[in-house]
């Protein structure tokens, strides 16, 4: 409970009023656990989409992204939160650091029914749960509501931004549209930095 309130139920429909109270007390509760769950079932996905048990055992799978998305969670964190930031100046945003990563986490709140949906999968599929279009109950209907719980998500995100950032609404949404476009060019940049760095290997 933070401020009278319980904000793993209130942020659903309640944001402004659920990241103000979680800033009034303790900025950093809870987006540890949100940030690995935001990361593990990104990467569930991809190793669905990419089919990666078709090689990789299902354990092996399973162990890798319960041990590497703590930490893979943290970073994503704290570089959408420098990202929101760095633009967030541009727009007259007052938000420090370390309440943009309150923002950014909370606001991924919805994916932790992507996660359960994954779990749910990985119980009674897991022969190939890491496998696209094996068999079993398609990816289709996980992929919908990934959807909408994405919007939702987003949603979330502008509304916190407004509290934590003092924007209106138009403000939040660019601030969001910018760190966007640049958080893009970084992970390309990255990516095309270590596909040339392969093919200088090989």
């Amino acid at each position: 409970m933070t401020g009278g309130m319980n904000p793993w139920l209130n942020m659903w429909t309640q944001p402004r009023n659920t990241i103000r109270a979680i800033l009034q007390t303790n900025p950093k509760y809870g987006i540890f656990y949100l940030a690995a769950i935001y990361a593990l079932q990104i990467f569930f996905y991809f190793a669905n989409y990419w089919s990666v048990g078709i090689s990789v055992r299902f354990y092996v799978i399973l162990i890798a992204g319960i041990v590497l998305c703590p930490v893979i969670g943290l970073i994503w964190l704290y570089f959408s939160a420098w990202i929101l930031y760095f633009t967030g100046r541009w727009l007259e945003g007052k938000a420090p650091m370390v309440h943009l990563r309150t923002a950014v986490a909370w606001s991924k709140i919805p994916t932790s029914i992507n996660l359960l949906m994954w779990f749910v999968l990985l119980i009674a599929h897991p022969d190939y749960v890491f496998i696209i279009d094996a068999g079993g109950p398609s990816s289709l209907f996980i992929n919908f509501i990934t959807v909408i719980l994405g919007v939702w998500s987003l949603i979330l995100l502008i509304q916190s931004l407004r509290e934590v950032q003092f924007f209106s609404i138009p403000r939040a949404i660019i601030n969001v549209v910018l760190a966007s476009i640049i958080s893009s060019l970084f992970v390309f940049v990255f990516f095309a930095i270590l596909r040339y760095l392969y093919l200088l290997t090989t």
